[in-house]
């Protein structure tokens, strides 16, 4: 008889300390701010700015190394960066069959995805203090190369592919309350997007790069070793107050859910209509972010825009695009609960589509140009906040309509294994085709017309033909109006299957309600307490000084009735 494989299923992980802080079945504001804003910063300052920086420091490694006159070796640069990162997406298909095993065969009471996500992000940390070593001219020679792309390997298979994973399930498995996992995305995404996408990328924009590493190549070691340094309390704080509800429910629902045959996964996933349109939706973005990677707008301003010359572009041009995702931040989520999700990316995307098509025909027109990348990223702002939610709603769709709750399964994997076979050969794809086209970005070397000519496409035409996509498919994705009846059919089904076991059947709701009376009586036995012990070391009246408290909170709570 073949002998199941149970992960994690006794070790450190069982163990009292490593349980989550979250223990309500609500989620809890703590939660929210530490597990899901805070926390999440950690691994996102390593992954993301990998991301935004590797291309950067290719270039100019390349430009370090053999100079501006080689060109042969430049050009057969970007031909082996190009093989690399086709290998590197290739081996990150095995790496995420890899990971949707593991969380398969992970029997751990601390979930199916958050114990490898600390194991993964450890491993994250170390390729993000090591990748940039030896950086400029050294004397490893040709070797250095074969340690430079090993490690871009581990990162975009060890290093991230399984903080995706996370990423992007964690909120669908948390709670099953639509309201709840639209907050939870939206404060995700507000972590993705506004803190580190504008706070931290505007910064790497307009002061790390042009005023630091584009002049000091050795800064690229320092900075990721100090971005290392404080990802790891991060990561923990994300790893501790993050908790699997609904991983939690289904196995005491129905056993052992991590046996359902592959089979049956992937005709559950695709005979519902919402999971196939999003997964197309989100591989067509997916080739976009992978063809135009990291480089793509810093070489637009500072050679379409004049950045070269005048180093304050990349500053105005930053804080207008910047401007709508950091106001807009706190407009879509109440405009997503009004109109929908679905329509605010409709309009979105239509704005997009507009202006990247006045981009593409002004592109070297500066106030145009800054006009656009208003509009660009105004349009953008349903995608950076709460677009992702759908996602965590089609899985909802998925088990009502079949019963398997899937996330980090095996079936998702395999398409997300499909999905980056798809995406990888556009992988490094403007980086290579400005090097084969001749150019390094080297102090003082500007690009000819032809050049020019790629940068500008890339830029804006990718985004032109996925709005496009977007705004035909979408209008098909009417999951939220279907949701108050799927939610209500999954909440029935939970609550006969607990009867059929003889259990006693207590509405969520009362359960909240319940846990937040006792929080409520804890936390009133501890302010007696700490009060008694003030009144005793300073000889105050214990009653005279709890009235007064009481007499506070009365005045305080009617001030706030007359609201």
């Amino acid at each position: 008889m073949k002998k199941e494989v149970r992960l994690l299923d006794h070790g450190l992980f069982e163990k009292p300390f490593m349980d989550s802080k979250a223990r309500t079945r609500a989620v809890s504001t703590k939660e929210i701010a530490f597990g899901h804003l805070i926390g999440p910063l950690g691994l996102i300052l390593i992954v993301n700015t990998i991301a935004a920086l590797v291309e950067k420091f290719f270039t100019q490694q390349t430009g370090a190394m053999y100079g501006t006159a080689n060109v042969n070796m430049i050009r057969i640069m970007g031909s082996r960066y190009e093989v690399v990162m086709t290998v590197a997406k290739i081996l990150a298909v095995g790496m995420g069959l890899l990971n949707g095993w593991l969380v398969q065969h992970t029997h751990s009471k601390q979930g199916r995805l958050r114990p490898w996500y600390l194991i993964f992000g450890f491993c994250s940390i170390i390729i993000g203090a090591l990748i940039f070593q030896f950086a400029g001219p050294n004397d490893l020679g040709e070797a250095y190369w074969y340690y430079f792309f090993f490690l871009l390997i581990c990162y975009h298979t060890v290093g991230s592919s399984y903080f995706f994973v996370f990423k992007d399930t964690i909120v669908s498995l948390t709670s099953r309350n639509p309201s709840e996992k639209m907050r939870l995305k939206f404060v995700r995404q507000l972590c993705w997007t506004l803190i580190s996408g504008i706070l931290i990328g505007m910064m790497v924009s307009m002061v790390v790069l042009p005023m630091w590493l584009e002049n000091d190549i050795s800064g690229y070691p320092l900075l990721m070793i100090i971005l290392s340094v404080i990802a790891i309390p991060l990561l923990l704080l994300e790893y501790f107050y993050t908790r699997e509800r609904i991983t939690e429910d289904v196995t005491q629902e129905y056993g052992d859910e991590n046996k359902i045959p592959l089979k049956e996964q992937m005709k559950a996933l695709f005979t519902n209509k919402y999971y196939v349109l999003l997964t197309i939706i989100v591989t067509v973005g997916s080739i976009v972010d992978n063809f135009k990677g990291g480089n793509v707008q810093y070489f637009y301003i500072k050679f379409l825009l004049g950045g070269a010359d005048n180093p304050i572009m990349f500053t105005l041009y930053q804080v207008a695009t910047g401007i709508p995702l950091g106001i807009g931040a706190f407009a879509i989520y109440p405009l997503a609960k009004k109109f929908g999700i679905k329509n605010v990316s409709i309009v979105g995307y239509i704005c997009v589509l507009i202006g990247s098509v006045v981009g593409l025909l002004n592109p070297s027109n500066i106030p145009v140009a800054i006009a656009a990348g208003f509009l660009r990223q105004t349009g953008m702002l349903p995608n950076a906040y709460v677009f992702a939610t759908l996602v965590c709603y089609a899985y909802d769709s998925v088990e009502h309509d079949s019963g398997y709750r899937l996330e980090g399964l095996l079936g998702p994997a395999i398409v997300l294994a499909v999905q980056t076979i798809l995406t990888a050969p556009f992988a490094g794809g403007y980086e290579s085709g400005i090097l084969k086209l001749g150019f390094v970005d080297v102090q003082g070397i500007t690009p000819n017309s032809d050049v020019l000519q790629f940068m500008t496409f890339a830029f804006y035409m990718f985004d032109i033909v996925a709005s496009i996509i977007y705004i035909v498919l979408l209008p098909f994705v009417d999951i939220e109006k279907k949701l108050p009846q799927i939610n209500e059919d999954l909440r029935e089904r939970q609550k006969q299957i607990a009867l059929s076991k003889g259990e006693e059947w207590i509405e969520p709701e009362e359960i909240a309600r319940r846990e937040r009376e006792e929080a409520d009586r804890i936390q009133e036995q501890n302010r007696i307490h700490d009060l008694e012990e003030r009144c005793a070391k300073k000889g105050l009246d214990f009653e005279t000084e709890n009235r007064k408290y009481l007499e506070k909170q009365s005045r305080k709570k009617n001030r706030l009735g007359k609201r």
